[in-house]
């Protein structure tokens, strides 16, 4: 299995698996948001890391994570904001591969904590998650769009 970082050559593969990702999820995030944050990183931003996972030579997901900093953890704090297998690789152990690669990746680059989310339907996940050391919080994630440019106000359903 191999992690490689996002080239420009992945962006409408990624595309097309992160529709695919948020459809799976009922996610209502536009296109254009997707698009936004694809440019974002491919022109190195410095809050984020986007993986490409493949398998067997194929592309079969992405997985990424984000920078923060949080006093509760003593530190830096990371987020796996996305993690996405295609569904016929799931249930390989490649996800658990993915999310191990995380926390390595998170440990070198100073992280005190890893932190992700996961829909509350999502049982199969969260039961991944816990098994591996993920606990759940007694807290609301809550989060409100701060809006930056107009043409990304729209929900343009995937």
């Amino acid at each position: 299995m191999i992690f490689r970082l996002l080239e420009e050559t992945d962006r409408e593969m990624l595309l097309s698996m992160a529709k695919a990702y948020y459809r799976e999820d009922g996610n209502i995030y536009g296109l254009p948001r997707i698009e936004q944050a694809l440019d974002a990183l491919l022109s190195g931003e410095e809050f984020a890391r986007l993986w490409v996972i493949e398998h067997c030579a194929k592309s079969v997901g992405y997985l990424c994570i984000t920078f923060g900093f949080s006093l509760e953890a003593g530190g830096r704090e990371f987020f796996i904001d996305e993690i996405y297998l295609k569904p016929e690789f799931r249930n390989q152990g490649i996800g658990t591969k993915a999310i191990e690669f995380a926390e390595n990746e998170s440990r070198k680059l100073g992280a005190r904590r890893i932190v992700l989310e996961t829909e509350k339907t999502n049982l199969k996940a969260k039961k991944l998650y816990e098994k591996i050391g993920f606990e759940l919080h007694q807290r609301h994630l809550m989060s409100k769009f701060l809006l930056l440019k107009p043409e990304i106000q729209n929900h343009d359903r995937l």
